[in-house]
């Protein structure tokens, strides 16, 4: 009997051993399971959570809220399938007004950079694992997203025939308003079209979010009265919202010095201005033969340097904007850009040894059908040092560096060309200026191997078509800075 009794309890034993066998092997094949399904729902948020990071930082411009910032991380959460039961946003905060943002010191950059961090959880129920009594856990996740500041260089053409639409004709630039003398300094009569780039320059920094973007500007001649024609910084890249603007408003045309044609022995290099009968005539050229000191010369020799007369280098501006990105603090994960607007071909060049005011062939100075310092073609190419390396070679060149996201800056680069100049050359190839501005935001750059990252090319007959083009360089930039 006792026997018996025994042998049943073995059984009963066996039951409860396997009853709990079975609630482990459930645990086991739950624990499994359930972990799967927490690391898919944790991916899912991730993934989603990494997303909506970047699309909240994409709403940090002007006159942003911390509402479009959430707004946008739930938005892009519900797009991949994944949702959240708490977003929180934190972002570096000027004040502490409550916005719907916290403030994370660690996101105050110096310079500033557009960062948003998201931290989001989630509940995630389980199956199987509520056989033991775990019903669900809460998983979080965390991430950074930037929408990439702006590094914006503006060069602006100074040249004289910015002002040869003050007139009201710039097929006649010897009206007297005309004159840079004039137009510079009176408010009743601003250079035109320089005064329309600078009113549509100044609209445009309505894109830009300081202090959080930099811009710099670059004339291509100087801004001070009886100055060079060299290329002048006219502001380095700075985040001061005033500053920039002041100075777009403070740009002048190039003013040459008056021709002072009582001192042949002591000459006006370059262009001058010539009041014969108190009135502007225009720019003219006293052409000199440099002696060995390079101070000394006569007007009426026929060897002289015919490029101390022209005053659109290009390709200076181009690498004086190029030294910007490259001066600290540099911010290389900015988004690089360079807008440069021309109102005709290059021809000039930075200073070269034994032309101390700009260099081009000696055999495109007294041509009768080229221009000068050009040659017939525009498709042409020369490399430095060549016979025939021109103005319109220089520029290629810069742009060439200014591009070149291995060998040289990696800049994205919009040209504009402005005026009937740019189409309508009076010597020489007629779209000169057209096929560089084309070349320098479309091709330069490009090597084996290597494709950069191109700007576009756009063009106006007058300075009425400015404020759309700016506007579609605007639309363009702001689809390439998020990251």
């Amino acid at each position: 009997m006792f026997k018996k009794i025994l042998k049943n309890a073995e059984r009963g034993q066996a039951i409860v051993l396997m009853a709990f066998a079975m609630i482990g092997l459930v645990a086991m094949v739950g624990l499994m399971t359930d972990t799967g399904i927490l690391l898919i729902e944790y991916a899912k948020l991730k993934r989603g959570i990494d997303s909506a990071a970047i699309a909240s930082a994409q709403q940090f411009r002007r006159g942003f809220t911390g509402a479009d910032l959430a707004t946008a991380a739930q938005q892009f959460l519900i797009l991949n399938q994944s949702t959240a039961d708490n977003i929180i946003v934190y972002r570096c905060k000027d004040t502490g007004v409550n916005d719907g943002t916290v403030h994370d010191a660690t996101l105050c950059t110096t310079p500033r950079r557009k960062l948003v961090r998201i931290d989001a959880s989630r509940t995630v129920t389980f199956g199987f694992l509520r056989v033991i009594g775990i019903n669900s856990t809460v998983i979080n996740a965390s991430s950074v997203g930037e929408a990439a500041s702006i590094d914006l260089v503006l060069v602006i053409d100074t040249s004289a025939s910015m002002s040869y639409e003050t007139g009201g004709n710039p097929n006649f630039p010897d009206h007297p308003s005309d004159d840079p003398a004039v137009c510079n300094f009176s408010s009743g009569s601003p250079c035109e079209p320089l005064n329309t780039v600078k009113n549509v320059a100044d609209e445009f920094m309505d894109t830009m979010f300081f202090p959080y973007d930099r811009v710099s500007i670059i004339a291509m001649t100087s801004q001070t009265p009886g100055g060079s024609r060299d290329h002048v910084t006219v502001l380095p890249l700075t985040d001061n919202e005033a500053t920039v603007r002041t100075a777009i408003g403070n740009l002048k045309v190039y003013q040459p010095p008056s021709c002072n044609w009582s001192s042949p022995a002591s000459p006006t290099f370059g262009p001058c201005l010539n009041y014969p009968a108190g009135s502007f005539v225009g720019l003219d050229c006293p052409l000199y033969r440099y002696g060995p000191d390079l101070t000394q010369g006569t007007a009426d020799d026929t060897t002289y340097d015919i490029s101390s007369c022209n005053s659109s280098n290009i390709g200076g501006a181009l690498l004086r904007a190029a030294a910007e990105f490259s001066t600290p603090p540099i911010r290389e994960d900015s988004f690089w850009v360079v807008i440069a607007l021309a109102g005709g071909p290059a021809n000039a060049t930075d200073s070269a040894t034994g032309f101390p005011y700009g260099y081009c062939p000696p055999n495109t100075w007294n041509s009768s059908t080229n221009p000068f310092c050009r040659d017939a073609s525009a498709n042409s190419r020369h490399g430095d040092g060549d016979a025939n390396y021109d103005a319109d070679d220089f520029a290629r060149d810069a742009a060439d560096y200014l591009a070149d996201p291995v060998n040289g800056q990696g800049v994205t680069v919009f040209t504009i060309g402005l005026g009937n100049l740019i189409r309508g050359a009076s010597k020489g190839d007629a779209d000169a200026g057209e096929k560089l501005l084309q070349y320098i935001a479309e091709t330069a750059g490009d090597s084996t191997g290597v494709t950069a990252n191109h700007g576009a090319y756009f063009y106006s007959p007058d300075s009425a078509g400015l404020d759309n083009i700016f506007a579609a360089i605007a639309a363009n930039i702001f689809t390439r800075i998020s990251k």
